[in-house]
């Protein structure tokens, strides 16, 4: 994994610098000059525009061109050290001429550290800071784990292929925001708005996600109008794809005749509606179907909390994110433009995680285990509320948990049915299988006993026998699963 991440990154290096090179070597072209071998601006009286008549670039008389006279005026601020107005004419000159690479020439080293000048380079130098190398890890990693739950779901598991496909969405619109934060945007024109047509589908995808881990949902044919305002974004965006290098360049550089503005506007607000609805449905899920479900296995709860904790995070900082990005109400602090992106990344790197940690997560039927157990089980509802009353009456009364042989089989001839049932209605009712529940109710009785033996005369041993266990060690386990202390812990604790 490393190994190919490297040899990724190294080509994107190397495309990125040739990209960079061929534009300028374009902006110069025949003209190029070489200032350090140049002895034409040692004499600060000699303008840059005598260069240019005595070079014969221009004819005597003729009208010179803006796209020439910005270049050439950038220079020879440069040349005299007047670093804002030589930012003033590079970025003229790149807006006119579309060749962002104009910033690399080493004419501009005499001002390279001055203020001015890293501005300009801060929104067109390609950038390869380590958050940013960050994003592009992160976002590699993403399509690694895209690819393998793929390769791993063999029987078309729909849950695996939804969160399969949020990761890949997510490491879309991560890779996107690298080249936009780096500024090889400029150098792969291309790569503009390209993660613009998944933005309604992060809520869908990850709400379908977790019905379908939760209640096992079914879809249906009415669900895909879900999938209406993902068609609208295409049909609206479809036409910037069509673009050419050039058209896109000039979007990015806000010189181009096409006016996106709009439109980035309104995904904006439409993608922030989607993520706050499918938020707030996938928070009512997990308060009113997991959060206190005492019967869901630990990794299943863990897992399913995690997720709706990510989303909701992520939702609360693209708020912030999108008020930065198209509004004045919140200042453009990095840190704050970051926290989104970061939110982004951590859920990719969590699910990554998840995936390596605990595969099962994501095999085939985990998490419809005993959501349909009894789906095809012939117990009515009147049958089983009865069959429930004869048991409380049976642990209660009879105490029927104090015989040391107590089984499934022995309880279902006394309820008068037969073992399906009886397994059903405890699990059903009381939330615990039948080893469980009868536990419960000999510790519950071991409980009263120790604290109503005032005079402490009474063995654990005596104890365990009396409510129906047959040893000390199953007693004591039971006890500590119960209370998280064994019976001699909770004794010295009554008498402290």
């Amino acid at each position: 994994m490393n190994n190919r991440f490297a040899i990724i990154l190294a080509m994107l290096f190397l495309l990125s610098f040739s990209s960079n090179s061929y534009a300028e070597e374009n902006l110069l072209g025949d003209n190029r000059i070489d200032v350090r071998s140049s002895n034409i601006f040692k004499e600060e009286s000699v303008s840059i525009y005598s260069y240019l008549i005595n070079s014969k670039v221009y004819n005597s008389g003729s009208i010179i061109d803006s796209l020439q006279t910005f270049r050439w005026k950038a220079i020879e601020y440069a040349h005299n050290g007047d670093a804002n107005n030589a930012a003033i004419f590079i970025e003229k000159y790149i807006k006119s001429s579309l060749h962002v690479g104009f910033i690399n020439n080493d004419v501009f080293e005499g001002i390279k550290n001055t203020s001015s000048f890293k501005n300009l380079q801060a929104k067109y130098k390609t950038n390869f800071s380590i958050i940013n190398l960050f994003y592009l890890f992160t976002a590699l990693i993403g399509f690694f784990v895209f690819i393998v739950l793929n390769l791993k779901n063999n029987s078309n598991n729909s849950s695996t292929t939804l969160i399969s496909f949020f990761v890949l969405m997510h490491s879309i619109f991560i890779l996107d925001l690298f080249f936009y934060l780096s500024n090889l945007r400029y150098s792969y024109p291309h790569t503009y708005l390209m993660s613009i047509t998944f933005s309604f589908l992060y809520g869908p995808v990850i709400y379908f996600y977790y019905k379908k881990i939760v209640f096992n949902y079914s879809f249906r044919k009415i669900d895909l109008l879900h999938l209406i305002p993902t068609g609208v974004i295409i049909f609206f965006a479809f036409p910037y794809y069509l673009l050419s290098p050039s058209e896109k360049l000039s979007m990015m550089l806000e010189v181009s005749a096409f006016n996106n503005k709009a439109l980035i506007g309104i995904v904006f607000m439409i993608k922030l509606t989607s993520l706050l609805i499918y938020a707030f449905l996938i928070v009512r899920i997990f308060f009113q179907k997991i959060k206190n479900n005492k019967k869901l296995d630990i990794v299943k709860y863990k897992w399913q909390k995690g997720i709706a904790i990510l989303v909701s995070s992520y939702v609360v900082f693209y708020c912030v994110y999108g008020l930065i990005i198209v509004s004045k109400v919140i200042p453009r602090y990095e840190i704050l433009f970051h926290l989104q992106i970061a939110a982004m990344a951590v859920m990719v790197l969590y699910i990554g995680y998840k995936a390596y940690l605990n595969p099962k997560l994501f095999a085939t039927g985990y998490f419809q285990e005993g959501l349909n157990k009894y789906k095809k089980s012939g117990l009515t509802t009147g049958f089983s509320h009865d069959l429930k009353e004869r048991l409380i009456y049976l642990l209660e009364e009879e105490k029927i948990y104090r015989q040391n042989n107590i089984s499934l089989e022995i309880l279902s001839e006394k309820l008068d049915t037969n073992r399906h049932n009886t397994s059903q209605v405890i699990n059903e009712h009381f939330d615990l299988n039948f080893f469980e529940l009868i536990n419960k109710y000999r510790i519950d009785e071991a409980l009263s006993i120790i604290k109503n033996d005032t005079h402490k005369n009474l063995n654990i041993i005596d104890i365990a026998y009396e409510v129906g266990f047959n040893n000390k060690v199953t007693f004591n386990k039971s006890f500590k699963k119960l209370l998280s202390q064994t019976p001699s812990q909770y004794i010295a604790s009554l008498s402290a």
